[in-house]
C-alpha cells in the first residue's frame, strides 16, 4: 500500500474549468514488490517488500489529455533465484524522472453537459510515459556465485503504464488507489542472461486533498451619490486681442490659351474659377472697414516646353492675377508681393508619392471635386511610379530632366501625367493678410452665426455674457468660440462648463482635455466626476470639496 497525497491549484472554479483537472502535484511515500527477470509470477508472494518516495506535477490541457512529471526514490530488492547459489536478498536504491501523459477515462464517458454541471465524484486515469533511473548504492551480498553480473552506478531507460482512479469523499477529500508496471533496462541485479528487462509492480492507496478556490464573486458596484447640478461658476475671461488680424489662404486654376498670359473670363474653366475665387475673397471681406495690408502671389508652372518659357509665363501669369485683383476690388498696387517658380516639380511628386489620396499639397489641390480632381493614377503610372521619382529627383538641369521623364516606360506614363496632373500644376497660391475692426456686442450677435472668423475670442466671450446663463445663445457663443480657436485652453474650459451646465458630460470631457491644467479646470474636472458619481464629495456654500 501507499499512501499518497494529492496538492491540487485550480485558478477560477466555474463550470467551463471543470471539463479538465487544473495543475495538481503528487506527493507518495510506500512500498512496492520488484523482481528480476527469472522469478516467476507465481512466487510473487514471495517477492521481497520495498520502500519509496515520489513527488510529481501535473495538469490536463484539454478535457482527456494531460501531462504528468514525476521524480522517484526507491530503495528496491531482489530475492535470489532457483538457480543461484544463496536464498539471501540483494537491494540497491533506484532515482527516477518519468514524463507521463495521461488520457481520462472517465471524461470519455461522460456527457460534457453533465462534466460542466458538477465536478464529477468518480475519475479513472489511464497513464503512459517513458524516463531515465539511476542506480547506486548496492548491497555487499551477491545473487550468485556462478553468473557475472554489475553494481556499477549508471543511468539506464525506464518505461510505465498504468491507471489510476479516485473517489470523492468529500468537496476537497478524495480516497484513490493506483497501479502500474515499470520496467528498466537491467545492468545490474545479477542474473542478466535471459531478457534485457527488470520489472517492478507498484500498488497505491491513498486520499488526495483538491486546493479548489472558491469562486470570485464580483462585488456589485455601489454608485457614489451623484451631484445633480453644476455649481455655478465664472467663465474665464479671455486676454483681449487688440489688433485682429486675419489671412484668406487660396489657390487659383486659371486656363491660360498656349503661351499667353492674359485672363480671359470665359475661356474653359475660368467663368467657375474666378467666381469660386470672387466668393472666397468675399466671404473674408464682408465688411468694408476691413483693412487689407498685404496680399501675396505665387505663381507656378508645369513642367513641360523650356524653363526660359516657363519662367516667363509663371510670373507673368501672377502678374495677371494681380491686376484681375486690382481691378476687381481696387487693391493698391504696393500691397502685393509676388513671386514664382518656372516649373512645379514639388507637386508632381506631391502627386505620384500620394497618388491613392489624389492630394497634392497642403489643403489646397484637389480638395473640392466642384473645380478639380483628378482620376484614378493608370496602370502605367503605377507601374513606373519608383522610376518616374528617381528621375524627378535627379539634380539635372530641368529640360534635361524633362526629356528623361518623357522616355519612362516607353512614354506611356508622361502622357497620362501630362493630360491629368499638369494642369493643376498651373495654379497661383495667393495669402491675403487683413485686420479687422473690433465688433460692438450688438453687431457681434450677428455675426458669430455668420463670420466668426473676424471675431476675437474677447468678442466672443461678450456675447455669450450678454445671453442668460444656460440659455441658447449662451451656449451657442461658447460653443462656436471652441471650434473658432480650437487649441485655445480657455475657449475649451468655456466650451466644457457650458457642457456641465446642459448635464453633456461627454461632451464636457473632450473640452477639458484641451483646457489645460489651471485651478478651475480641475475643478470642473472634478464637478464632471461628482456628476458620474465616480468620487465621495460634498459641497459647502455653494462649492464642491472632494473627500478623500
Amino acid at each position: 500500500m501507499l499512501c499518497s497525497l494529492v496538492i491540487n491549484a485550480q485558478s477560477k472554479a466555474d463550470s467551463t474549468k471543470l471539463l479538465k483537472d487544473p495543475l495538481y502535484m503528487q506527493l507518495y511515500a510506500g512500498v512496492n514488490k520488484s523482481a528480476n527477470e527469472n522469478l516467476p509470477w507465481t512466487e510473487f508472494t514471495e517477492y521481497p517488500l520495498a520502500y519509496g518516495a515520489f513527488i510529481g506535477i501535473g495538469k490536463e490541457f484539454s478535457r482527456l489529455w494531460g501531462w504528468r512529471a514525476a521524480l522517484r526514490i526507491n530503495r528496491n530488492k531482489s530475492r535470489n533465484v532457483q538457480e543461484c547459489e544463496t536464498q539471501e536478498t540483494w537491494g540497491w536504491y533506484n532515482t527516477g524522472l518519468f514524463g507521463d501523459l495521461t488520457f481520462d477515462v472517465s471524461d470519455l464517458l461522460r456527457s460534457k453537459k453533465k462534466a460542466r454541471s458538477k465536478r464529477p465524484a468518480f475519475n479513472m486515469k489511464a497513464f503512459a510515459g517513458v524516463g531515465v533511473g539511476y542506480t547506486w548504492k548496492f548491497d555487499e551480498v551477491p545473487l550468485s556465485y556462478t553468473h557475472p553480473y554489475s553494481r556499477s552506478s549508471k543511468l539506464i531507460p525506464a518505461a510505465r503504464v498504468g491507471l489510476t482512479a479516485t473517489y470523492a469523499i468529500a468537496t476537497k477529500w478524495r480516497i484513490g488507489a493506483e497501479v502500474s508496471q515499470n520496467v528498466f533496462e537491467d545492468h545490474f541485479n545479477g542474473v542478466a542472461y535471459d531478457t534485457p528487462i527488470d520489472g517492478r509492480t507498484n500498488l497505491k492507496i491513498g486520499l488526495t486533498y483538491l486546493f479548489i478556490k472558491k469562486p470570485k464573486v464580483k462585488k456589485p458596484v455601489v454608485r457614489k451619490k451623484r451631484l445633480k447640478e453644476c455649481p455655478i461658476m465664472p467663465l474665464v475671461i479671455p486676454e483681449a486681442e487688440n489688433v485682429k488680424q486675419r489671412q484668406i489662404l487660396g489657390r487659383a486654376f486659371l486656363d491660360f490659351p498656349v503661351n499667353e498670359m492674359i485672363i480671359y473670363p470665359s475661356y474653359r474653366k475660368n467663368p467657375s474659377e474666378l467666381a469660386r475665387i470672387k466668393a472666397t475673397v468675399d466671404s473674408a471681406l464682408f465688411d468694408r472697414t476691413i483693412h487689407v495690408t498685404q496680399i501675396s502671389l505665387h505663381g507656378y508652372a508645369s513642367p513641360e516646353s523650356p524653363y526660359s518659357n516657363n519662367t516667363r509665363l509663371a510670373k507673368g501669369r501672377t502678374a495677371s492675377l494681380m491686376n484681375y485683383l486690382i481691378q476687381k476690388y481696387g487693391f493698391e498696387e504696393s500691397l502685393f508681393k509676388n513671386d514664382y517658380t518656372p516649373e512645379d516639380w514639388d507637386n508632381l511628386r506631391g502627386f505620384l508619392n500620394n497618388m491613392d489620396g489624389r492630394r497634392v499639397k497642403g489643403d489646397f489641390w484637389y480638395d473640392s471635386k466642384d473645380f478639380m480632381e483628378t482620376p484614378e493614377a493608370s496602370a502605367v503610372v503605377r507601374e513606373y511610379r519608383d522610376e518616374l521619382l528617381q528621375v524627378i529627383d535627379n539634380d539635372m538641369e530641368p529640360d534635361a530632366k524633362e526629356e528623361v521623364l518623357k522616355q519612362v516606360g516607353g512614354g506611356q506614363p508622361y502622357k497620362w501625367l501630362h493630360k491629368h496632373v499638369y494642369p493643376g500644376l498651373r495654379h497661383t497660391d495667393y495669402i491675403i493678410e487683413y485686420e479687422v475692426q473690433h465688433y460692438p456686442v450688438g453687431e457681434a450677435r450677428k455675426l458669430i452665426y455668420t463670420h466668426p472668423e473676424a471675431l476675437s475670442l474677447e468678442e466672443m466671450y461678450l456675447v455669450a455674457t450678454s445671453y442668460e446663463e444656460g440659455s441658447d445663445g449662451w451656449s451657442d457663443a461658447l460653443y462656436i468660440a471652441a471650434r473658432q480657436f480650437p487649441d485655445d485652453e480657455t475657449a475649451n474650459f468655456n466650451a466644457a462648463y457650458a457642457s456641465v451646465r446642459t448635464r453633456h458630460l461627454k461632451d464636457a470631457k473632450q473640452y477639458l482635455s484641451k483646457a489645460g491644467h489651471s485651478k478651475e479646470a480641475i475643478y470642473l474636472t472634478n464637478v464632471v466626476l461628482a456628476m458620474e458619481g465616480e468620487v465621495n464629495w460634498k459641497l459647502e456654500k455653494g462649492k464642491l470639496i472632494i473627500l478623500e
